[in-house]
């Protein structure tokens, strides 16, 4: 019952308004230009619209209604009887919030004809949400919401600058790839040293492995007034 509570808590006012509507429908514009002409240019613009600028500033969207101050979540603590509530009910928000908006890219992305990189869209989902949660155990407001930019934008960026060499990147290189830049990975993957199906387990398997430490974690922490 106090989860549900947490939930409903924490998806209040999720999504600001006309914030959202706007983001969204430059995810959308983003997404359907930038594949346009990707039969004769390449993905690489789509990469760099879509993966390393669009989808990580609707990830802050999402991921600055998760963080908190220390102050607000010991008020929690005591309002949902424990951190345990707090971490359900921020993570359910998160993947709600991060469903909407990355669920809209990937079915344009399948009705413009590219079907195989649907699967490298969706999986910001559990990645993202990986990312949100080991940050929230450590950090809160600006720093999360910074760092958490950097892993999502500027780690990629640097990803796809690695990706266009002629030597192919060693066996770290390409498990960060489809880590933190899945669309850049699956469009590159002649180039690594994993294949899809290989880099896409690892990447599930690493993101619910994130998560459980950070649940662990959370639950453990000490949270003590500033």
């Amino acid at each position: 019952m106090l989860t549900q509570k947490a939930v409903k808590w924490y998806t209040k006012n999720l999504f600001p308004h006309p914030a959202t509507e706007i983001l969204l429908g430059l995810m959308i514009l983003g997404t359907w230009y930038s594949l346009k002409d990707a039969q004769k240019l390449g993905f690489y613009e789509f990469m760099i619209i879509v993966e390393a600028v669009l989808l990580p500033v609707y990830g802050i969207l999402v991921a600055a209604h998760v963080f908190r101050s220390q102050r607000v979540t010991l008020f929690e603590i005591t309002l949902f009887n424990g951190p345990k509530n707090i971490f359900l009910g921020r993570l359910t928000s998160a993947l709600f919030g991060l469903i909407v908006g990355i669920f809209s890219v990937a079915l344009i992305t399948s009705n413009q004809g590219y079907s195989r990189l649907v699967v490298s869209v969706l999986l910001k989902i559990p990645t993202y949400l990986a990312v949100m949660m080991i940050l929230m155990v450590w950090l809160d407001s600006i720093g999360g919401i910074i760092s958490f930019y950097i892993l999502t934008s500027a780690v990629p960026m640097g990803l796809f600058v690695l990706l266009t060499k002629p030597y192919p990147p060693n066996t770290a290189i390409s498990l960060l790839a489809y880590f933190l830049a899945p669309i850049g990975a699956t469009v590159n993957a002649r180039k690594l040293s994993l294949s899809v199906s290989a880099g896409y387990t690892v990447a599930l398997v690493l993101s619910a492995l994130i998560m459980l430490v950070s649940y662990i974690s959370f639950k453990k922490k000490d949270f003590e007034p500033q």
